[in-house]
């Protein structure tokens, strides 16, 4: 019997438009290497089952607490669960998430395999075909669960489906080298090109990264978009995006994506029980963006801000 991979997903976003082509399913990926302070997706850092809390709708009746058999739910200051997540059992029936009668309490992540992920996702197929779209592999970082993905790649394949991917860029080339030239195209993460800063807001160097990058280059460059994030204090400035001008022009990649610093995420972290550590200051002004873009431009590179 042929062992399957399994995939752990936390999230499907249907008829998204401004993650590749046409219109896509996205599905995010759960695990990353990195630990970026400014990251969106929390939830998809860690790669097990993780409880989530939407403290806007909780009406603090602890009903939770009174069915958590580890006894790792307590009221806060402010009447509502505090939950001790070293305490908790990861119970597999979550009788805490089944009790809670707003639905605040939730937990994130669910396993796939690649056959039931692409039966999920081909039920949009006339969308796919009508505009030119298909799937987009996002995350966390998809390329942590590369036999996952190369199973579900090879089911998309077999049907002419696209399949992009965004990543990271920290991944083992050589676990990824015997699909990666499946993916249809890649948004390829270029966060900062100082090491010592990179490892202090993600917790892990770049060299992996633009080693990666090279020799994605070299195989396939025009399928390479590069995505910033552009947040105050780490790259916002012109030196970094004279040099990402430089890198690009050297690899014949000529297309980056900026994405400006938001707190969208920021409740997540709340509802993991987790500290968010941006300052204030990440914001960066859009005029000042839109200067960043046209040095890019200036230098050959299609360049839009997203």
């Amino acid at each position: 019997m042929i062992e399957r991979a399994e995939g752990a997903v936390f999230d499907i976003q249907d008829l998204a438009v401004t993650d590749g082509a046409g219109l896509r399913t996205v599905v995010f990926l759960k695990g990353c290497p990195l630990r970026c302070r400014w990251c969106a997706n929390p939830e998809g850092q860690e790669r097990g089952r993780e409880l989530m809390n939407v403290r806007s709708t909780c009406e603090r009746c602890m009903a939770c607490a009174s069915v958590c058999p580890s006894g790792a739910v307590s009221a806060g200051s402010d009447g509502g669960p505090v939950f001790a997540r070293e305490a908790c059992s990861r119970c597999a029936d979550t009788p805490c998430v089944a009790r809670c009668p707003t639905r605040s309490l939730r937990t994130v992540g669910r396993e796939w395999t690649a056959d039931a992920l692409y039966a999920r996702v081909r039920q949009n197929a006339i969308f796919y075909r009508n505009s030119g779209g298909g799937v987009t592999l996002s995350g966390g970082e998809p390329l942590a669960q590369p036999a996952f993905v190369r199973e579900f790649l090879s089911r998309c394949a077999a049907v002419g489906l696209s399949v992009g991917v965004e990543t990271c860029g920290f991944f083992d080339w050589e676990s990824v080298e015997p699909f990666i030239r499946n993916i249809a195209f890649f948004f390829f993460d270029v966060k900062c090109l100082d090491d010592a800063v990179h490892r202090r807001v993600t917790g892990q160097g770049n060299e992996r990264i633009l080693g990666n990058l090279e020799r994605l280059a070299a195989l396939c460059a025009d399928r390479i978009t590069v995505s910033v994030p552009v947040v105050g204090g780490v790259n916002a400035d012109t030196n970094f995006f004279g040099a990402l001008a430089r890198l690009c022009t050297r690899l014949g990649i000529g297309s980056v994506r900026l994405l400006p610093y938001h707190t969208l995420g920021v409740s997540k972290y709340k509802g993991l029980g987790r500290a968010y550590l941006m300052p204030d200051s990440a914001a960066v002004e859009p005029e000042e963006i839109g200067r960043f873009a046209e040095l890019l431009r200036a230098s050959g590179i299609e360049c839009r801000i997203d």
